[in-house]
């Protein structure tokens, strides 16, 4: 027999058995009904979670455990605090606070000595006194009549066990960040896994941290200086706050991409040289963002506020059962991220958390950007709270991601997707049409226009343009056709012929320029130009090194194109319109797409042509801007026989 709070006047029953006597402390309670296995019981007044934590039946006592009144809209409403949580230390005193109304007794640990905390609803707080600097703690939760030991979700710092007590002050000085962004399509984004990028290279600090600002031989710079010098002007990370699927001790045993967060604000120690130090963890990316902040790169950080890791071990079901969490109208747990625990992001204290873990890393950390995992299971008032919080920190600070359209609880015209894009006008979506159409469907051998398909000339008209039929501005519209997940754009190719062929680096660099033309933010995968395989394993999450490491082949033309053609994108400021104007038109010519950008200075005419038979263009008294490769001239012609982009500028 279990006994449960469903709502703060509703108990229920899980028995088959008569009840004849039922009582809580100072209450009447009162049958209501019976439906199978529940009965249900109605209280005189309001329950006090801190006071009632038994019930008696029958006689006899039975825990009262908390049922699905957190699920209530009235519990909602009724729970919130719009004060700081966590740890708030002083060198004289720390305040410990913590989200939990349902608890009936909360106790600090903190080294050796436990401290029992004060309910000020809804939260628990303490006040200890004396310098508690560098002190491990964590919580023990009484919900009923167990103790159960618990991670503040707001943890600033850890090791392979511990919460940790930290003074920011002692960790690296680092300054506000000094990249000015005045408009999402000034940015060219390189999207890369801390150790993907590092674990093969020649420096000192493998698959770390540090092993981005070291100095590499076969790039001749750090990984950070390669990738400003490419013409990036941000790097987004992988996830890097705590999350599980890895060994922070023996980093060999396991590898993870990070989407299986476990703490939203601590640093993770897979790429710490010292997992156990909390201070090397927040000091080894200060200093990554430092290093790059010093070239003029700014730093993206990939975050997952969809879902967590193991949702049972998430401390948050210990403080107050099922609120983190979303749940359909038989209050089953939803599950539109396949991770079995969808968060709810549209309850306050859910929401608080989410936009006060932002804040930590744009304020403490100096990031330049977010890029929200599978943003289409968040909110959309979500989404303008974050904006609204972190606008005021950078202006300049970028905010994107998966607006992909998920079936969830949420009401259509609420969801975070691309068809809701004018609801929350300051973020951009990857654009898989884009993607789509260039690379070739998701799924399958199937070819895209950078492998040949001409069917699909009109929808790469309408991606080179910025996608107009998708977004109200090319701000909007993340251009790209690979990332972390799914196959490369080479393995694609592999995929589709089934064994590998000349053609294939011809076509990545064309797609790679047709980003870097297109209207919109172009979006690199890391080794994306230089034709990165990963050995046709499509969702390479946990495989080893030997699929994920990167593989730096950076002297190849193809790179110096890419280099190229970039500069020419920052250089001409018609490449990146924040609108759709009439200034920047395309049209068809048979097979070849003639994608024109004028301005009252300059004309830029592109012809674009993803198949290798001759063609003679026009050069319309102009000079050829890009490439000076396979290309033969005569008069005010040129003859090109590969696949590729040909830029003509004209001067006015």
């Amino acid at each position: 027999m279990r006994a449960f709070i469903d709502d703060f006047q509703l108990i229920r029953v899980e028995s088959y058995d008569y009840i004849y006597q039922i009582s809580i402390l100072d209450h009447q309670v009162n049958w209501v009904k019976n439906d199978g296995f529940n009965q249900f019981f109605a209280l005189d007044k309001p329950i006090n979670f801190q006071m009632n934590d038994k019930i008696w039946i029958n006689d006899q006592p039975y825990p009262l455990e908390i049922g699905v009144v957190t699920l209530t809209k009235a519990f909602e409403h009724k729970y919130r605090y719009d004060g700081k949580l966590g740890v708030i230390y002083h060198p004289d005193h720390t305040i410990f606070r913590i989200f939990s109304p349902v608890a009936s007794e909360i106790i600090l640990v903190l080294g050796d000595d436990e401290y029992v905390m004060n309910y000020f609803e809804p939260i628990w707080e303490i006040d200890v006194y004396g310098d508690q600097k560098n002190k491990p703690y964590f919580y023990k939760v009484r919900l009923t009549d167990t103790y159960k030991e618990v991670k503040d979700p707001y943890t600033l710092a850890s090791t392979s066990n511990h919460s940790v007590v930290i003074d920011f002050m002692d960790t690296f000085d680092l300054a506000p960040t000094p990249i000015k962004l005045k408009n999402y399509v000034d940015a060219v984004i390189y999207e890369g896994h801390v150790r993907d990028m590092t674990i093969g290279l020649d420096v000192l600090s493998k698959g770390t941290f540090l092993g981005l600002t070291e100095y590499s031989k076969t790039l001749k710079s750090s990984v950070l200086g390669y990738i400003k010098k490419l013409g990036m002007t941000h790097l987004q990370l992988l996830p890097v706050f705590d999350f599980g699927g890895v060994d922070d001790l023996h980093k060999d045993k396991k590898y993870n991409w990070g989407y299986n967060p476990e703490q939203y604000f601590a640093i993770d120690g897979f790429y710490s040289a010292d997992p156990d130090d909390p201070y090397e963890r927040i000091n080894s990316f200060k200093k990554v963002i430092h290093e790059a902040h010093q070239l003029g790169l700014g730093i993206n950080m990939d975050v997952v506020y969809n879902h967590v890791y193991e949702y049972l071990n998430y401390p948050y079901d210990d403080l107050v059962p099922g609120y983190f969490y979303r749940h359909d109208s038989k209050h089953k747990m939803t599950n539109a991220s396949y991770c079995g625990n969808d968060v709810e992001t549209r309850n306050y204290m859910v929401r608080k958390l989410i936009v006060d873990s932002l804040v930590h890393f744009a304020k403490n950390f100096s990031i330049d950007g977010f890029r929200f995992d599978l943003m289409g299971l968040l909110d959309v008032e979500t989404m303008l709270e974050i904006e609204k919080a972190l606008k005021k920190i950078n202006p300049s600070i970028m905010l994107y991601g998966e607006g992909w359209n998920m079936i969830t609880e949420v009401p259509p015209r609420l969801r975070s997707n691309m068809q809701n894009h004018q609801a929350f006008m300051g973020y951009a979506h990857f654009n898989d049409f884009y993607r789509n159409t260039f690379k070739g469907e998701l799924h399958g051998p199937g070819c895209g226009y950078a492998t040949g398909n001409l069917a699909l000339t009109q929808k790469a008209m309408d991606g080179l343009i910025g996608s107009p039929h998708l977004f109200l501005s090319p701000n909007q519209s993340i251009n790209y056709v690979e990332c972390h997940d799914n196959l490369t754009f080479y393995d694609k190719m592999l995929l589709s012929c089934g064994f590998e062929k000349p053609e294939f680096k011809i076509a990545q660099d064309f797609i790679n320029h047709v980003i870097a033309i297109s209207q919109g933010i172009p979006f690199y995968h890391a080794g994306q130009e230089f034709y990165r395989s990963k050995k046709g394993v499509e969702n390479s999450y946990n495989s080893p090194d030997e699929i994920n490491q990167i593989h730096w082949n950076t002297h190849i033309e193809g790179v110096k194109k890419l280099r190229r053609l970039l500069s020419i994108r920052k250089k001409y400021r018609a490449y990146r319109q924040t609108e759709y104007v009439d200034q920047v038109t395309v049209e068809r010519e048979q097979n070849i797409i003639i994608y024109t950008i004028e301005t009252n200075r300059y004309k830029l005419i592109h012809y674009i042509k993803p198949y290798a038979s001759i063609e003679r263009f026009p050069l319309h008294e102009g000079k050829l801007l890009f490439p000076s490769q396979h290309v033969l001239s005569e008069e005010q012609h040129i003859y090109v026989d590969h696949p590729g982009i040909y830029i003509v500028y004209i001067k006015k």
